[in-house]
């Protein structure tokens, strides 16, 4: 009886953990498929906001800063003034739609994100055993593709009718109700005591991975799958828009067969990482997107090829991020918020390198080919890191 009532609360947990990461996502993902929609409204070229979206994944490199103060401080306080930055840039960024104000409400957004992500997967690190935590980390995942869901059409709206002001004030409400949801319903967890605790030493990530072989190649596969991704998807949009003349409602129609790749992807580590190896399952997701970059432009001469194209690939790429989170975080257990920040940095890198490279391999060749095939390659190294260096 006591073992279920456990069962309940956790599942429950990993309810609210999801919820309130969906606003987070939401922060991230709702610019992607707009990028020419939004760099008209605000008078720049669209190599500006794709560098603005980089850097918002760039400032997530002093993310391992933040992992010693979770250890110190407690996951719940981190995750709830995450969610209180999202709040205060949702509401300067609704002021005025200019874009040095839309940039530094992007980079907002990107703190709050390197916050939450890794204090969540400590929250959860703590509290599931290992044997389960494929199950309950894909659980949590389902919010980055339910984020888009949500906010691909709910943008789409927003700017074709209200503008960009407008999305930013959703992104505003929806994170306050958030803050209230985590405070009131999530349990709280218990910070190290001053005797326990660490010094703050945002450079601990970098002994775990001097001294951890299999820390590195955790940080090194994260690299290079999601810096493959970003150079694909930040010239997604522009593609679509000049391969197919998509208006911004129904490009935001299409992308939603990204996200549906995306819960297929969860729900299969959700059911079979914690049988067949989350190891195994990351490495097969590999592959086959990195496959997929380089057989997609081959289809560029049909929509519904090139959105079958996307959900394979998509579907392989979440399968291999979720799989191997769960397997990471048992890489340095004694550090192990410090070790899931350090591979957030790691992710972070790879968007804010992807989003600069892709831009420019896209301005200078005018090729989608040749994004493609870039991407292609990086995929491949990642394949290769996590193959040679990680074992479960």
């Amino acid at each position: 009886m006591q073992e279920n009532s456990q069962n309940n609360r956790l599942v429950f947990s990993v309810f609210v953990l999801a919820i309130c990461r969906v606003v987070i996502d939401m922060t991230r993902r709702f610019a992607y498929p707009f990028i020419p929609e939004i760099s008209r409204q605000l008078g720049v070229p669209t190599e500006s906001v794709q560098t603005v979206i980089g850097l918002q994944s760039g400032v997530g490199v002093a993310s391992p800063a933040f992992g010693t103060l979770t250890e110190r401080y407690g996951r719940k306080r981190m995750m709830i003034g995450a969610l209180w930055l999202i709040f205060f840039g949702g509401v300067s960024g609704a002021l005025l739609p200019r874009f040095w104000l839309f940039a530094l409400v992007m980079v907002v957004f990107g703190i709050g994100k390197m916050i939450y992500g890794p204090a969540m997967q400590a929250y959860l690190g703590d509290r599931v055993p290992y044997h389960r935590r494929g199950m309950a980390f894909g659980a949590t995942e389902l919010s980055w593709a339910g984020s888009l869901i949500i906010a691909a059409p709910v943008t789409g709206f927003l700017l074709a009718r209200y503008g960009l002001q407008a999305v930013f004030l959703a992104l505003a409400l929806v994170s306050l109700i958030a803050i209230g949801v985590m405070w009131r319903y999530l349990p709280d967890d218990t910070p190290q005591s001053d005797g326990q605790a660490r010094p703050v030493n945002p450079l601990l990530v970098f002994t775990i991975l001097r001294h951890n072989r299999a820390a590195l190649g955790a940080v090194g596969f994260t690299l290079a799958l999601v810096l493959a991704n970003e150079v694909f998807f930040i010239n997604y949009g522009v593609w679509m828009e000049e391969a197919f003349g998509l208006s911004p409602q129904r490009l935001g129609a299409v992308t939603n067969v990204i996200p549906i790749a995306e819960v297929i992807g969860e729900f299969l580590v959700i059911g079979i990482s914690d049988r067949i190896g989350k190891r195994r399952l990351a490495l097969a997701g590999a592959g086959i997107a990195s496959l997929g970059y380089f057989a997609l432009p081959f289809l560029s001469g049909n929509l519904l090829l090139v959105m079958a194209g996307l959900f394979v690939i998509f579907l392989a790429f979440e399968t291999a991020v979720v799989a191997s989170i769960p397997l990471f975080s048992e890489v340095a257990p004694e550090s192990r918020a410090v070790m899931m920040s350090g591979n957030l940095s790691a992710a972070s890198i790879g968007r804010f390198a992807g989003a600069a490279i892709g831009g420019q391999i896209f301005a200078l060749t005018d090729n989608f080919m040749a994004v493609c095939v870039f991407a292609g390659i990086i995929g491949a190294l990642a394949f290769f890191s996590l193959w040679v260096f990680v074992h479960e």
